[in-house]
C-alpha cells in the first residue's frame, strides 16, 4: 500500500506551533539557512512552506530541551 504524501509532509506554520514556538519559526530558521534544520526537509511550494515529518521530528527533541535553535 502507498503512502499518502500527505502524511509526510506539514506546514512550516503548524510545525512551528507544534514545537510550541512562534507561528513564523520554521520560516526563521529556513530563510536564515540555519543548520539545524535537516538538509532538504524544508521547501517553499507556491505561497507555503512545507516541512517534513521527519524534519519536524528531528526538531522535536531540540524544541523539548528548550535550546534556541534559531541560533542554530
Amino acid at each position: 500500500m502507498a503512502k499518502n504524501i500527505l502524511d509526510e509532509i506539514m506546514t512550516a506554520q503548524e510545525a512551528s506551533i507544534a514545537l510550541g514556538k512562534n507561528e513564523k519559526y520554521i520560516y526563521s530558521l529556513w530563510k536564515n539557512d540555519s543548520p539545524i534544520l535537516l538538509k532538504n526537509s524544508v521547501a517553499l511550494k507556491g505561497a507555503t512552506l512545507l516541512i517534513t515529518k521527519e524534519g519536524y521530528e528531528h526538531l522535536v527533541p531540540l524544541a523539548k530541551k528548550g535550546e534556541d535553535l534559531a541560533k542554530g
